[in-house]
């Protein structure tokens, strides 16, 4: 029987210092990143996600399969994004994957994520590297790991234009009626997921957690966590917070609020929805500055209650120690 192939998965709440571990691990066991998280998937998000600095590789060539089989003047029906190899985004010369590949119009689900990274995971594999999975969407993390195999429950036109009609308390209460774990655990800041679980929940009768049933195991995954005191960590997400300020959120919402309109999706995020209101005229900047803070510590609060669950989760409080997970790890079965 084959071996699976090894995949390190390192979590966290935000604020905890993944991407920079996820970095140093990389460079230490030759890998390359794959963010799990489902902000910094969209184009144009970067200082309201905290993305980490880097950018795309040039443009690649087309790929000689597509060309010949389409034409070169298939592309608008090919589409653009499929003509053409994905580049990495770059950070410090570390390949990451995941970072900027939809734009905040489009719509990019759990499902999705997990073909998307399996293909990722195999291709690095392939090359000869390690796959780290670094994020702090549990579900997308989850996905991958569990191999999550999703409802095919069907859409309700009619409940979701429902559901589409209400005030976001208004939704997030009637999520916490229908299924108060999914109320616990899903990022209420996502509008979308949280109207499609109650959609899934409602047409099935059944709660969110017996809706996504596990696959058979597909890779040999070790699970780290980033353990910081919660004081601690709501200091950093206070300072990051000012720092965004500081680097131009506001002018970066501006921008993507003209493109987009504040309604899609993306923008209902914390970091743009905040800004959005600030910019609409309904409270003053410092105002939105505090709810963002606000909204973010309950963000993370929401994000440990996800990850306390699993106990494979391997807890650690720096990078020495996950580095010496990680290295025992990838020796395990040599």
């Amino acid at each position: 029987m084959s071996k699976l192939p090894k995949l390190i998965a390192l979590l966290g709440p935000t604020a905890s210092g993944k991407s920079g571990l996820a970095l140093e691990i990389a460079r230490d066991f030759n890998g390359e990143v794959i963010s799990a998280d489902s902000r910094t998937i969209f184009t144009g998000m970067t200082i309201g996600t905290a993305k980490p600095a880097g950018s795309k590789s040039p443009a690649a060539e087309v790929k000689s399969e597509d060309v010949e089989e389409e034409g070169i003047h298939a592309a608008k029906s090919l589409g653009i994004k499929q003509l053409f190899h994905e580049k990495p985004y770059v950070v410090e010369g570390v390949p990451h994957w995941g970072i900027d590949i939809v734009d905040p119009d489009e719509t990019f689900t759990a499902a999705q994520f997990k073909e998307y990274a399996e293909k990722k995971i195999a291709d690095i594999v392939k090359r000869g590297k390690t796959p780290i999975l670094a994020g702090g969407t549990g579900l997308y993390i989850s996905a991958v790991v569990d191999n999550l195999l999703f409802t095919d429950a069907g859409n309700d036109e009619k409940l979701r234009a429902e559901l589409d009609a209400l005030t976001q308390p208004e939704l997030e209460a009637r999520l916490k009626d229908v299924d108060e774990k999914a109320y616990e655990t899903l990022d209420l800041a996502n509008r979308r997921r949280v109207l499609r679980a109650i959609e899934i929940i409602e047409t099935t009768g059944k709660p969110l957690a017996e809706q996504q049933r596990k696959g058979p195991q597909k890779y040999d995954s070790l699970l780290i966590g980033l353990d910081v005191e919660r004081e601690t960590l709501y200091e950093r997400i206070e300072t990051r917070v000012d720092e965004m300020v500081v680097q131009g959120l506001v002018d970066e919402v501006r921008v993507l609020k003209d493109k987009y309109g504040c309604e899609v999706n993306a923008m209902t995020g914390i970091g743009y929805r905040q800004i959005c209101a600030f910019l609409d005229g309904y409270m003053k900047l410092r105002d939105a500055i505090e709810v963002l803070k606000r909204d973010t510590r309950h963000y993370a609060k929401r994000q440990l209650t996800w990850f306390k669950r699993d106990e494979r989760i391997r807890w650690v409080r720096n990078g020495g120690e996950a580095k010496e997970l990680v290295l025992s790890h990838l020796e395990r079965t040599k």
